[in-house]
């Protein structure tokens, strides 16, 4: 909104001084000024016949002439280059006679006029101008005004040419840097897309298929950092381990597929039973793990029994398993191999005891 409310001069940095620096190294003086002030009534008694003659000349060129299109545009185009013409000779060279100049420049970059187009019209422009001021006079001290004024009108339309291309440059400069910013904006995208593909297909490599809980790559390396942070902070840990009770003769007598859907369901048991803080885990075959960082044994009471409560309203099939409990910390850490063996034993007390009384068994090694 800025940038809206400033001046084409004002957003292009061209100032009151750096106009006057432009005229100064275009020798372009206040003697010039004045004798281009001087022919004006001559270029106004001529200025229709320099018109038509620039646009017999414009319309010969196949892409001018497309440009142009149409009667109403050439009236418009015709009653422009008009108003130009007497502002070359009008004397006022100052910021709303660069503004104009910078807004023929944006015209002409807007509609497609490219600036070899344009040179090669205000060449046509300035030789017929120029031959405009020799025929009007015949005296020597006029072909002496007549030169002057000449070379007045070089310089000065040396100076609007400057001013046109730098709205051509600024046009494209800001093309370069809408580009950039798109390409920096899709690069960014692309990245985030492909962080979250990855990042997809690393949590699908560290997921059970069946169980939809970690597999067991991605149990040793949620372990190895939970018993990390465990030791940093000097907090427990505690694993739950536990085997299906019954799988295996499920699966030899109903098959395979109902064995799956058992898998999948003690998944979700153990998906709704957990807090956001553990991490559920299938450890292969009909073993599953749950990591519950910041727990001891006494602590993680809740956790458990609402994991017998969730799966004992499901129906099961008759499977039920066996748990063996075991923490670690604060102040002491097992590694995690021995704490997983621990684990494991633990689950074998567990599962002794249910051959003799089928259920879910418990044992916790303090």
């Amino acid at each position: 909104m800025e940038q809206q409310n400033k001046t084409l001069a004002q957003q292009l940095h061209i100032t009151d001084m750096e106009i006057e620096n432009r005229k100064i190294l275009l020798d372009f003086t206040e003697e010039d000024v004045l004798t281009l002030l001087t022919f004006k009534p001559t270029i106004s008694k001529y200025v229709d016949g320099v018109v038509k003659t620039f646009y017999e000349h414009q319309l010969k060129v196949p892409e001018i002439a497309l440009l142009i299109g149409d009667a109403e545009t050439f009236r418009r185009l015709s009653n422009a280059m008009t108003r130009y013409i007497f502002d070359l000779f009008d004397g006022h060279y100052d910021e709303e006679y660069v503004n104009r100049r910078l807004r023929i420049g944006k015209v002409h970059q807007r509609i497609g006029v490219s600036s070899k187009l344009y040179l090669a019209a205000i060449f046509q422009l300035q030789k017929i101008l120029n031959n405009t001021l020799l025929m009007s006079g015949t005296s020597a001290d006029d072909f002496v005004k007549r030169e002057k004024a000449r070379i007045a009108l070089d310089k000065l339309i040396t100076f609007d040419v400057q001013l046109v291309l730098d709205t051509y440059i600024s046009s494209l400069v800001l093309q370069v840097e809408n580009a950039r910013t798109e390409l920096r904006t899709y690069t960014d995208s692309l990245q985030e897309k492909v962080a979250e593909k990855t990042k997809q297909l690393k949590e699908l490599s560290l997921r059970d298929n069946l169980s939809g809980l970690f597999n067991q790559r991605a149990f040793f390396e949620n372990l190895r950092r939970e018993l990390g942070n465990a030791e940093r902070y000097h907090e427990s840990i505690t694993l739950f381990y536990f085997d299906l009770n019954g799988f295996k003769a499920l699966n030899d007598t109903e098959g395979h597929q109902v064995g799956d859907n058992i898998l999948s369901l003690v998944g979700k048991v153990v998906h709704d039973s957990i807090r956001e803080t553990d991490i559920g885990c299938r450890y292969g075959g009909d073993e599953f793990c749950i990591i519950l960082p910041r727990t001891s044994v006494e602590t993680s009471d809740l956790v458990r029994e609402r994991l017998i409560k969730e799966f004992k309203n499901c129906d099961t099939k008759g499977v039920s398993f066996s748990m063996g409990v075991i923490d670690t910390g604060p102040d002491e850490f097992l590694d995690y191999e021995t704490f997983v063996k621990k684990a494991d034993q633990e689950m074998y007390k567990a599962k002794a005891v249910s051959k003799k009384k089928p259920g879910i068994h418990i044992s916790t090694f303090r």
